[in-house]
């Protein structure tokens, strides 16, 4: 069913490296959906709070830093801003940083309501994160669920990255995923309705095109 005035929400969920952007930046393409990158907002806090000299540790300061950032950026602009360089919020000391900001409960809920306030002046969206289909849009139009094991996932990022040792990205890979399933305000956890995929001996082209078939069969249709 529809979720608060959203005709179509694609939900993909699963912990880093698992081919959540590339995928969904491909289905976006396919059926003509606007595309956001959830855990982006989380970076940008952890990056502001690095900027700052702000202990990511501390709840207080960081969902008022939050909440600045959502007063400054005219609410929703955050989650889409383009102020900040990719390679800076994918840096090593943000990567450390975005864990502990992304288990404070309030500043999820305010992130939350942000996602849900973007989404509802879309009709057609695909949403990547951790909690998109469990917590988010718990009746999303169709959840997916992509891991990889570890080891393929700490490989893929090195590649990507270009500059982090295999052994120090496995770390943090392990160490993130930790986090992710251990926090107590929505974990990362499949939902009971997602078609989960592992990624691991899949191609892109095999990825793709089960969610494609999976899409279609949900009654979306392929942009011509």
């Amino acid at each position: 069913m529809p979720e608060e005035g959203i005709s179509t929400v694609v939900a993909v969920d699963g912990p880093a490296a698992a081919g959540k952007t590339t995928t969904c930046l491909a289905l976006a393409r396919s059926f003509d959906l606007r595309y956001l990158e959830s855990g982006r907002t989380y970076r940008i806090i952890a990056f502001e709070a690095l900027q700052r000299d702000i202990p990511v540790e501390n709840t207080r300061k960081i969902t008022g830093l939050c909440d600045e950032l959502i007063t400054e950026s005219r609410s929703v602009s955050l989650l889409t801003s383009d102020r900040y360089e990719p390679d800076n919020l994918r840096a090593a000391p943000v990567n450390i940083a975005v864990s502990a900001v992304a288990k404070i409960a309030e500043v999820r809920q305010r992130v939350t309501s942000l996602i849900r306030l973007w989404a509802g002046a879309q009709t057609r969206c695909v949403i990547e994160g951790r909690d998109i289909g469990t917590t988010i849009f718990p009746a999303a139009t169709v959840k997916f669920y992509l891991t990889a094991k570890p080891e393929v996932r700490a490989m893929r990022r090195v590649r990507q990255e270009r500059a982090a040792s295999y052994a120090n990205v496995l770390d943090d890979v392990i160490r993130r995923d930790e986090a992710d399933m251990s926090r107590a305000s929505s974990p990362l956890v499949p939902a009971e309705d997602a078609i989960r995929i592992d990624t691991s001996e899949l191609t892109f082209e095999q990825v793709l095109g089960r969610m494609t078939s999976a899409c279609r069969d949900r009654g979306l249709e392929i942009n011509r």
